[in-house]
């Protein structure tokens, strides 16, 4: 063979590859809410559903409400954001300071009211690793906390990720408030 061939047919086996490992990533599903709960329907799973979260979910007009993301002059608000383009349709569940809150799937949020203070913050996918992080904050600060999926070769991870707020508000927008919590020093309420 010439080295032009071997250049086309190395293109075209790149290409290939290319195009299978794009059909592992997670496209952005569709929700599907039936009886409160929120499933994550990937479409590159023929319509399959995927992992669902339980319910009471909070409405509409709560969700509305929290885009403008308006500091609580009482509380630290935060806003935890899981909106990655390679993001696998794993339970990735979130605990603050040692109470396990809600579980995330992708393309959603929780906003969460807290105590001012420093607050341990960690995420633990199913089987997976745990990762914490420290958050430091006064009553009417506004925070943000990415959850960022870490792909390898034949895995996929989660771990918090620091970005500017303007990313992660811009993030929240394209997903689901699954969960907006107010918690004080006895218990999170919904």
């Amino acid at each position: 063979m010439k080295a032009s061939h071997w250049h086309r047919l190395a293109l075209l086996t790149l290409l290939a590859t290319l195009c299978g490992l794009a059909g592992c990533a997670a496209l952005p599903g569709r929700e599907v809410q039936a009886g409160g709960a929120y499933c994550f329907l990937n479409p590159l799973a023929h319509g399959h559903h995927g992992p669902c979260l339980d319910g009471p979910l909070p409405d509409a007009d709560t969700a509305q409400q929290a885009w403008h993301f308006a500091p609580d002059p009482q509380a630290l608000t935060v806003y935890v954001v899981r909106q990655n383009w390679s993001d696998g349709p794993h339970r990735v569940a979130v605990s603050v300071d040692g109470r396990t809150l809600a579980d995330t799937l992708p393309s959603t949020t929780l906003r969460l009211r807290l105590p001012p203070g420093v607050h341990v913050f960690r995420l633990q996918a199913e089987g997976g690793h745990a990762h914490t992080v420290s958050l430091d904050g006064q009553a009417g600060d506004l925070r943000f906390l990415h959850i960022a999926t870490v792909t390898g070769l034949w895995h996929t991870g989660y771990d918090w990720e620091v970005e500017p707020d303007a990313v992660l508000q811009a993030r929240a927008r394209r997903t689901r408030l699954v969960a907006d919590l107010r918690l004080n020093s006895a218990a999170a309420t919904k």
